[in-house]
Formats: structure tokens, C-alpha cells, sequence
């Protein structure tokens, strides 16, 4: 009996010590980060008139700094590359209930891949793994059955294998940053682009319950918190899809607006301003950053 106690006090030992071990890690983790914007947001450091989710079309093709400059409002991209609609409606979720409310939500729309599965756009984990250490967080891995129940009360239950890296993570160039949140494409892609003119049918059959509801509670938070909602259809190289456009609008709610590129623009048919099909480079969002300034200007009277 006296050596299963002193086995159970060894255990125990073990245990605190590699709790205190791994609680440095989880500490350590999001100041390794080069992307800080999540972290901002759960820690209350958010106070923006204006704020842009959506994927990477939200992030590249909209300079928020430029839309603060012409607009008056203070403005935020909060748009990550590579996610999908659930991730816009868990950011903005979380953007309320720490921070102030915003007057105004630019939603970039993924046109066609917006409501169906699409590889290239999921819920981004990679920026919430690192956070770990906040119990929000941890709360809503474990909603998301990417953590267990035990990292409530546990470090070892919450730390990430790649926390133990210590390096420090870079942006590259076109996954930079900029003051106002936007990441910019300053480099074109060097495949060959070639404009698409094929008119296609929107497949509503493959829509996916999920990001159904995600959308439409999007809506619902906007309308409960007083926040103007506004879908923004960015510019493609290729024609635009009236098919799942005329979808899109039987789901929007009557309060909130549809801003669409300039489709009689010719310089959007221009390969010179764009990065790839779907995304602008530099200059192309400057010109559609203006486009959505003088839309905001004439709607709202800024």
C-alpha cells in the first residue's frame, strides 16, 4: 500500500511538473505568430467603423486602408485566405462579443463556392491552435471535436505539436500583412491567364447545410447588433455567374445591400491587374477599393 502512494505522489510529481512545462509552450505559441489579427480580436484590441471578412478574394482584392482614407470610416480587413463561410461567421461572432460594434460588415462572396465544398476554402484551425491558451478558444477546439473535453482542466490536453517549434513565423511576400489588415498581391502570378467567357449553371444541389446556416446567422447577427450588412462580388477574370447570383439573392435578407464589380469595366477583363482568375494584384484592388468607396459614399452619405 505504501508503495502505491508513494507511486500515486511520483505520478502526481511528473504530472505538475510537465503541466508548468507545457503551460510555457502555450504561452509562448501566439507570440510566434506573424498573423496577430485572431488574437487581437479575443483580447478586445478591435474599435472599427468598418470591417472586411471573407477569403482570400476579401483579403487581396480590397486595400483597407485606402477604404478608411476615402471613406472617413476607420476600416479593418479581417479576411483570411483559404476560409470558407462558417470561418466569416465564427470571426464575426467573436469580433462582437469582445469588441465594440462595427457600423458597417464588407462579406466578400466566394461566388459560386460560396454555399458548397470547395478544398481550397475551409474553417482555418491553423490560426486558432496557436491561441490555444484562451479558453474561448479552447472552448470552441472542443465544440469543433478538435480538442477533448480534459483540456478544460489540462495544458497537456490543449498544447499543439507545433507549438513546441520556437521559431518564429514569417509572412512570404504575397501573405503580408498590411497595417489595415489587407494582404496584398504585389507579384503576378507567372501562369498564363487566359479571360473566360463560358456562361455555367449553378449546381444548387450540391449546397451545403452547414455554410447555409452560417450565412444566414451572419444576416441574423448583423440585424440583431444594428450592423448595415453588405455582400461584395469582387472582380473575376472571367464572366460573371448570374446563375448562382440570382441563388445568392433569394437568400439575402431585404435590409441588406449587393454591391457587384463594374462588369462594363474593361479594365477588369485587363490581365495587367490581375494576380490569377479570382484574385486582383495590387493595382486592380486600388481600382475596385475606389469602385466600393464611391458605392459606400452614394449609399450612406459619408
Amino acid at each position: 500500500m505504501r508503495k502505491f502512494f508513494k507511486n500515486i505522489i511520483l505520478f502526481s510529481i511528473l504530472l505538475f511538473v510537465a503541466e508548468k512545462g507545457v503551460y510555457y509552450f502555450l504561452n509562448q505559441a501566439p507570440k510566434n505568430e506573424y498573423d496577430k489579427r485572431l488574437e487581437n480580436i479575443v483580447n478586445n484590441d478591435m474599435d472599427y467603423e468598418l470591417i472586411i471578412l471573407g477569403s482570400s478574394r476579401g483579403a487581396n482584392n480590397v486595400v483597407a486602408c485606402q477604404l478608411e482614407n476615402q471613406t472617413g470610416l476607420k476600416s479593418y480587413n479581417l479576411s483570411y485566405k483559404g476560409s470558407n463561410v462558417i470561418f466569416h461567421d465564427f470571426i464575426l461572432e467573436t469580433y462582437l462579443k469582445f469588441n465594440k460594434n462595427p457600423q458597417i460588415i464588407l462579406l466578400f462572396l466566394d461566388h459560386k463556392f460560396t454555399f458548397v465544398e470547395e478544398s481550397t476554402l475551409t474553417f482555418r484551425y491553423d490560426r486558432l491552435f496557436p491561441l490555444s491558451k484562451y479558453d474561448y478558444i479552447n472552448d470552441v477546439l472542443i465544440e469543433k471535436k478538435k480538442k477533448n473535453v480534459l483540456s478544460k482542466f489540462f495544458a497537456l490536453s490543449r498544447v499543439n505539436r507545433a507549438d513546441f517549434n520556437m521559431k518564429k513565423r514569417s509572412s512570404r511576400l504575397n501573405n503580408t500583412i498590411t497595417r489595415c489588415g489587407s494582404i496584398l498581391n504585389l507579384k503576378p502570378n507567372h501562369k498564363e491567364l487566359v479571360y473566360n467567357s463560358e456562361k455555367t449553371e449553378y449546381a444548387q444541389n450540391l449546397e451545403e447545410a452547414d455554410r447555409l446556416n452560417s450565412f444566414l446567422n451572419i444576416q441574423e447577427q448583423c440585424k440583431k447588433n444594428n450592423i448595415e450588412l453588405i455582400f461584395v462580388f469582387s472582380p473575376n477574370y472571367h464572366t460573371f455567374n448570374t446563375s448562382f447570383y440570382e441563388r445568392f439573392k433569394s437568400l439575402v435578407q431585404p435590409e441588406n445591400l449587393i454591391v457587384v464589380y463594374d462588369t462594363l469595366n474593361l479594365n477588369y477583363k485587363k490581365r495587367e491587374y490581375y494576380f490569377d482568375s479570382s484574385h486582383l494584384l495590387k493595382n486592380g484592388a486600388e481600382m475596385f477599393t475606389s469602385e466600393l468607396s464611391d458605392f459606400l459614399e452614394k449609399t450612406n452619405n459619408y
